[in-house]
């Protein structure tokens, strides 16, 4: 085996030795070994084995260069190859696997007479990965290059966990061109870690030739937000002879759906009228000289793409009969460009030779009447391509062209005079319908993200949806930057600029997506001209901003993946440089505005203190604008920031602590946004109670036991609060001790222990409204709509709807996110009071505001209370379809924080419908969240399973979940459950037949239900009078 575990061991160190320049590169490794090699040792002489050895290391070479891969070390059985070097493509990972294609093929074919036929045939395995790695100029020990980065470790893990004969390669490596090869299922590679790619085994090469047959074997994308585009080339391709434009040119970036786009066209338009001619251009090593011309040459001549020579020979033969006079002598030079390709013929590319021969068959095709000829990955031809074009252009009745191209680099027409169309990336819209496509459940923050990270190029787009389905969706970001082919491509694009230019794009993305020119100057020490920024635009890399003096990065991918390609010391040198810039230019102001760029940046510099005290600054001034989400990423920043501190102080340990309080107070409005992670806060109990400091001990615990809360998990939130509440009186601070009551009666209030959460509650608003003054009492107003929701439960709705507007007085005018929680306590309280029209316009103001906040946790409830209120007035099928949708965010990210109030609401409506699976699967989820000890949903969950049993006849069953529905309404002293109870086991008895009883029932029920204010409710149980 080659190289073992040594790789990772011996490649630092010897980086160490030697003092050459590194660089980092965007590389695909191939790493192959040779499968029982001890055992063929031992089997033949090692005079023989050498042989062998030989021959291999012959194989692999040639392998690797036929697909423009470099060998990088052979050691024994083993190799070491990489693609992308010393420019990136983006089709690496295809080259890599089609080398280890012709590898473990020519392998397989060796034979030698001192090998044992047991033996045969010799099998290899490979792994296959992508990513940045440092490269220096390497020695005798290192190999050709030294490489250093986890991607050689995760190449070489996959190729000793791959079966003989096989190649793992991961999906991030193949992206797109994943579907050149028919691959096997998700490989679950044995001993990986959680940074382990997921892999998938190459069985061979698919029939596809086209890289959009590939990308579109997997689905496709709607087709959406390209009418202009799409009515101009159906009207170009439909317009009557004589024409007036012979050749039309889409435009546009990598990704941006120009193969797409003419699918499309081409699928709608009536291909009667003329004769259609497609071909493509590769970038791919071996592509041959004329190729999209060859490919319409044997398309016409009716050669298909897998015949032999000998089979297209025949063909085009038999196919040029007829056309023998016109063509004459080039006849039998068509036949060979037909079956050899022009590199084998060995002509000469000028209109004189090869080029002229193809002129001349084309010619005399386009005189049997019209001819379209369509051309995709136009800016990938070669000159002689280039050449035939300009040529048929100028015949006078010659075909016509579409062609799909990206923008040339230097920023000038393809064909001049020619209409060109420019496709631009989506709108949001656009892209909300592309990412349901691959993502159903994504909720509209999620598809935000995507939009604004992609930029709106749909290939982006699809990519990190794929991501995300196969991923958490929190982390797409983090996997695309760091594995994904995307940053392959941007790679490959980077490389191909000017080293000036790639100084600029390379400072810029360390500066920010946003990039004030004032800082590049100072990261650069001058500002780049004019030209040069139109270059970079025309290159898709940075854009003036019209709204002021900036540039900016068309989307975070292109950055993300920049910054990757930058050294360590050249990226901090450039971070200090812009640090310092920022400092002197605060020097005389304690300017707010450049807190985050100063935490940004700080960081990059590893002067971890500025970063810790920048970052603390900045998520407190988020903070004061209820930008949440934005100070929690900040408070975190600080907290990794202390992390790094060699030796850190008592001071510096209890300033963790604080931050960790913070970030708790930043998260807890939205938990559903996060992942149901408490190791922060069980961290901030260590340190506290390690430094014996009691008031941090306290909060420590306090904010532990809230997140928890946060995540729904009540018993262990009341757990840890109470622990806080000791430790708040063993410090004797009545401030800290009445917080830490009230966060407990908020806890026990969601675990439904009612009569100790409001005497906890009651005691913290009174010490609360003692010491009231003119901040925002955020504390108090939770606390009280916390009360609300227990005399809603238990059926006083007037003592209820008081605490709200208690609430909302002391919040009046703020935007705080406590509001939206009132709001949400209100709207669920107006549904089950069944008001439902002023449950839904309140939930539809709320779910408004939570967009606005980009609060999840408070549009999903909104969205959630909206949805069911308006099924249950009218039945509403896209009303029931949002509350199922909100109960799928909160699936998918495993969320329980008071979910058996919407799930509960599932139920019902599945019950209603009829369906009792879906019924059955929501009420489990009610019925486990009871046991965690929030009951809201459990009642009305059981009275539906009873309706369900009632109406197959199994009254018993029905009768046993009505028991339960008592015992849970009881357990909480909720009288609009009992009442709700009542009004189900009349029905009950009016489908037994009892029908007297029924209406006995009915009559309670409904004189009950009106007394608490429950009008309509009472009014379907009158209906059973």
């Amino acid at each position: 085996m080659l190289f073992g575990n040594e790789l990772a061991s011996t490649a630092p160190m010897i980086t160490q030795t030697r003092d050459l320049k590194a660089e980092r590169h965007r590389l695909t490794v191939l790493f192959s070994d040779l499968v029982g090699s001890t055992m063929l040792g031992r089997e033949i002489e090692s005079e023989h084995l050498s042989e062998l050895l030989g021959q291999l290391r012959d194989i692999w070479h040639r392998a690797v260069s036929k697909h423009g891969g470099r060998v990088i070390r052979t050691q024994g059985d083993g190799v070491l190859a990489v693609f992308g070097y010393p420019r990136s493509g983006e089709d690496d990972g295809r080259r890599a696997a089609e080398a280890a294609i012709d590898i473990h093929r020519w392998v397989g074919l060796l034979r030698h007479d001192s090998v044992s036929p047991a033996l045969l045939p010799l099998r290899m395995h490979s792994g296959i990965h992508a990513g940045t790695l440092l490269l220096t100029e390497g020695d005798i020990e290192s190999g050709r290059y030294d490489l250093v980065g986890d991607v050689v470790n995760t190449a070489a893990h996959l190729s000793r966990r791959a079966a003989p004969g096989q190649i793992l390669a991961s999906i991030d490596a193949l992206g797109p061109h994943a579907n050149f090869f028919e691959l096997g299922a998700l490989v679950q590679v044995p001993d990986a870690g959680p940074e382990m790619p997921q892999a998938r085994a190459v069985l061979r090469r698919s029939m596809v030739t086209r890289r959009f047959d590939a990308t579109s074997r997997r689905g496709l994308t709607p087709f959406t937000g390209r009418n202009e585009v799409f009515d101009f080339l159906t009207g170009f391709l439909s317009e009557p002879q004589p024409v007036s434009r012979r050749c039309a040119v889409v435009v546009g970036g990598p990704g941006l759906g120009k193969t797409r786009l003419l699918e499309e066209v081409l699928r709608d338009c009536d291909t009667d009228q003329f004769k259609l001619l497609r071909g493509s251009c590769e970038s791919y090593v071996g592509a041959e000289v004329l190729q999209p011309f060859l490919q319409m040459l044997r398309a016409s001549l009716g050669i298909r793409p897998d015949a032999s020579i000998a089979e297209a020979d025949e063909t085009a033969r038999d196919a040029l009969q007829p056309w023998l006079a016109e063509l004459g002598p080039r006849a039998e030079t068509i036949v060979a460009l037909a079956s050899t390709g022009a590199d084998a013929r060995g002509g000469r590319m000028t209109v004189d030779g090869v080029v002229g021969d193809l002129l001349g068959f084309f010619t005399v095709l386009s005189a049997q009447g019209p001819l379209m000829m369509v051309i995709d990955d136009w800016q990938w031809s070669d000159d002689a391509s280039r050449q035939l074009l300009e040529k048929l252009l100028q015949l006078p009745h010659g075909p016509r062209f579409i062609l799909a191209s990206r923008p040339r680099d230097d920023g000038t027409e393809w064909i001049s005079g020619a209409p060109h169309m420019l496709l631009k990336p989506f709108a949001g819209g656009e892209t909300d319908i592309a990412v349901r496509r691959w993502v159903p459940q994504a909720d509209p923050f999620l598809v935000a993200r995507v939009h604004a990270y992609a930029g709106g190029v749909p290939l982006f787009i699809e990519e990190l949806c794929h991501s995300i389905a196969a991923n958490d969706n929190a982390s797409f970001e983090m996997r695309s930057q760091q594995g994904g082919w995307i940053a392959t491509l941007v790679a490959s694009r980077l490389s191909r600029l000017p080293p000036g230019q790639v100084k600029i794009v390379r400072a810029a993305a360390v500066i920010g997506n946003t990039v004030p020119k004032s800082l590049l100057v100072a990261a650069c020490g001058s500002e780049p001209d004019a030209e040069t920024l139109r270059a970079l635009a025309d290159a898709d890399f940075l854009f003036a901003d019209p709204a002021g003096d900036m540039l900016r990065f068309k989307h975070g991918i292109t950055r993300d993946a920049v910054y990757d390609t930058i050294t360590l010391h050249e990226r901090q040198a450039l971070h200090k440089r812009i640090e310092a810039s920022l400092l002197a230019r605060s020097e005389q102001a304690d300017r707010e505005d450049t807190l985050e760029a100063l935490a940004h940046h700080s960081r990059g510099a590893g002067h971890w203190e500025n970063a810790a005290h920048y970052a603390e600054r900045a998520g407190d001034k988020a903070m004061a604008a209820f930008a949440l989400d934005l100070a929690g990423a900040q408070y975190k920043a600080a907290m990794d920031a202390l992390d790094r501190l060699p030796d850190r102080s008592r001071e510096q340990s209890l300033r963790w602590c604080l931050l960790a309080n913070k970030l708790g107070m930043a998260n807890i409005f939205d938990p559903l946004s996060l992942t149901e992670d408490t190791s922060v806060f069980e961290r901030a109990v260590a340190i506290a109670s390690s430094l014996g400091d009691t008031g941090a001990t306290a909060a420590a615990y306090e904010w532990l036991g809230y997140t928890c809360y946060g995540f729904g998990r009540f018993r262990e939130g009341v757990t840890h609060t109470r622990t806080a509440l000791e430790w708040a009186h063993k410090l004797g601070e009545p401030r800290l001790i009445a917080r830490i009551k009230a966060v407990l009666g908020q806890i026990l209030a969601a675990s439904c222990q009612y009569d100790e959460a409001t005497a906890l509650i009651d005691a913290a608003i009174s010490t609360a409204r003692s010491r009231r003054h003119g901040a925002i009492a955020v504390g108090s107003a939770y606390s009280l709509s916390c009360k609300g929701s227990i005399l809603a439960d238990r059926g006083d709705f007037d003592g209820a709807h008081e605490c709200f507007n208690e609430a909302m007085s002391l919040v009046e005018g703020s935007t705080h996110p406590v509001v939206s929680s009132v709001r949400n306590w209100v709207s669920v309280a107006l549904v089950w009071q069944g008001r439902w029209q002023e449950a839904e316009q309140l939930a539809v103001e709320g779910a408004r505001a939570a967009e606005n906040m980009r609060s999840l946790l408070m549009l999903t409830a909104c969205r959630a209370a909206s949805g069911f209120a308006r099924w249950s007035t009218t039945g509403d099928a896209d009303g029931l379809q949002q509350l199922r949708n909100a109960a799928q965010w909160m699936e998918r990210r495993n969320f329980h924080f008071y979910t058996s109030v919407q799930y509960s609401w599932l139920v019902e409506a599945a019950a209603a419908e009829g369906d009792v699976d879906t019924a059955r699967r929501y009420a489990a989820h009610v019925l486990g969240r009871a046991r965690e000890g929030e009951r809201l949903g459990e009642a009305m969950a059981c009275r539906a399973l009873a309706r369900l049993s009632a109406r197959r006849g199994d009254f018993g069953r029905g009768r046993r979940w009505l028991l339960r529905a008592e015992t849970s309404a009881g357990w909480r002293g909720s009288l609009r459950d009992a009442a709700l109870n009542l009004a189900a086991h009349a029905e009950l008895l009016a489908q037994q037949g009892q029908v007297e009883m029924a209406r006995q029932t009915a009559t309670e029920a409904a004189e009950k239900l009106r007394a608490l204010g429950m009008h309509w409710h009472a009014e379907q149980a009158g209906r059973l009078q």
